[in-house]
């Protein structure tokens, strides 16, 4: 399956829409994404996962990739994850580490 990334902006933070299944075959994708586009270590993101159905630990570490760029400045919320998805960031503590939000309108408000 192919995962398809989009950005856009809403007001000062930049929304990272991902649709399909995160796992070790595109991975490497949402991780080079990160990296190309994610140069401000201040940045302000929305990583909008509702259109994703499936993550695995290689998805966990794309998701680790983004955040290590934005760690000590910046933030990365998490919108909209389904509950299979929010199960692996709850199991892997990483709810520790990203903000969770049930869309990508409260992840922006909050």
């Amino acid at each position: 399956m192919t995962l398809t990334i989009q950005d856009h902006r809403i007001g000062d933070f930049q929304v990272i829409e991902v649709v399909g299944d995160i796992d070790i075959e595109t991975a490497g994708d949402l991780r080079a994404h990160f990296l190309e586009h994610l140069v401000d270590p201040a940045a302000r993101v929305v990583l909008d996962l509702s259109g994703v159905g499936f993550m695995d630990s290689s998805g966990l570490g794309a998701l680790v990739s983004g955040w290590q760029v934005v760690r000590d400045e910046g933030e990365i919320r998490i919108a909209g994850a389904n509950p299979a998805v929010q199960r692996v960031l709850s199991i892997t503590g990483m709810e520790d580490v990203f903000a969770t939000f049930a869309s990508v309108d409260e992840a922006v408000a909050a």
